[in-house]
């Protein structure tokens, strides 16, 4: 009898998951023009969810070493409908890419890649925070997510918010993101160390500890730091600020990719935990498999991120 309840509920479970998918409502945009380039988001929605009083935003900036890729990606899309059967409206954005492919990019080029993309970033909030009541959003309840360049541009968005940099000056006097998840980021600035004039929002920080791209701790180059989740995460601890440090022992830059589709639960309770309800605290997880997981194991990892490229979700099913 408890087996057949088990599967009844099981059954019952996977059914509303369906159904949720195959109510959220897909919207493109264009959030701004530059130089001439349209610049898209995808907004996903599920209006026959309820909600009690405004709906959360999480908002995906895709990675690509800012040089390729695009808010179009079957796994990238699957994680935005994640978050929207919640009740969220979930946004996927595209950014200018500032590195021709190709060209092996020095300092100062990295540096203007970066600040296009949160210049985008920051405009794409612009936009939302405008829909506010016409999209019935919660504007103290606006996430930020990427991966590698889409996390970095997430971290450095969120550094320039908290140092008054002239990026955010578009934004409302006191707006900061209710929390920032990054898979695989970093911040990058021109110092030898970061210096928070304000205190940042809750972060998850998810890294490999053995990422070969970007740093899991820190290094510095030319004089410019590249400040990784190690680094980033100590020095919240250290004054206190709410972070949640998830480190995958042995892995490499595959971490950008994987929390798309294995690690939700996480990333479900940190935003429930450290964003919703508010909670503070300093965290430190560490998973070690026994074989690490790494890049060369895309197609194995995460074979939908490559299969589902310049795809939707229904285009790969």
């Amino acid at each position: 009898m408890k087996k057949i309840c088990f599967i009844f509920i099981l059954c019952i479970c996977v059914y509303s998951n369906v159904f949720a998918q195959n109510t959220i409502e897909k919207e493109t945009l264009v959030y701004a023009v530059k130089n001439g380039q349209e610049l898209h988001l995808d907004k996903f929605v599920d209006p026959t969810i309820a909600v009690d009083g405004k709906r959360p935003v999480m908002i995906y900036v895709h990675g690509g070493g800012f040089t390729t890729g695009s808010r179009v990606n079957a796994l990238q899309i699957k994680y935005s409908k994640h978050f929207a059967a919640q009740g969220f409206v979930s946004v996927s954005i595209d950014y200018r890419l500032g590195i021709k492919e190709g060209v092996q990019a020095d300092q100062e080029t990295i540096k203007k890649a970066v600040a296009l993309a949160v210049e985008d970033l920051i405009d794409a909030t612009s936009f939302i925070l405008k829909k506010a009541d016409e999209w019935n959003i919660d504007t103290k309840k606006i996430i930020i997510s990427g991966g590698s360049a889409g996390a970095i541009t997430c971290l450095n968005a969120e550094y320039e918010i908290c140092n008054d940099w002239q990026t955010a000056a578009c934004l409302p006097a006191g707006f900061n993101f209710a929390g920032v998840i990054s898979h695989a980021g970093c911040i990058i600035v021109p110092q030898g160390k970061l210096v928070w004039k304000k205190r940042p929002c809750p972060m998850l920080l998810m890294h490999g500890s053995k990422d070969q791209l970007v740093p899991f701790d820190s290094y510095t180059i030319e004089g410019n730091l590249y400040a990784g989740s190690n680094y980033i995460h100590k020095q919240l601890a250290e004054s206190d600020a709410a972070n949640w440090l998830y480190e995958e022992t042995g892995a490499d830059h595959i971490v950008a990719l994987k929390p798309l589709q294995y690690n939700l639960g996480e990333i479900d309770s940190f935003i429930d935990k450290f964003v919703l309800k508010g909670k503070h605290a300093v965290v430190h997880t560490v998973w070690a498999d026994k074989t690490p997981d790494s890049m060369e194991k895309m197609f194995d990892v995460v074979p939908l991120y490559l299969t589902g490229w310049n795809k939707t979700d229904e285009e790969v099913q």
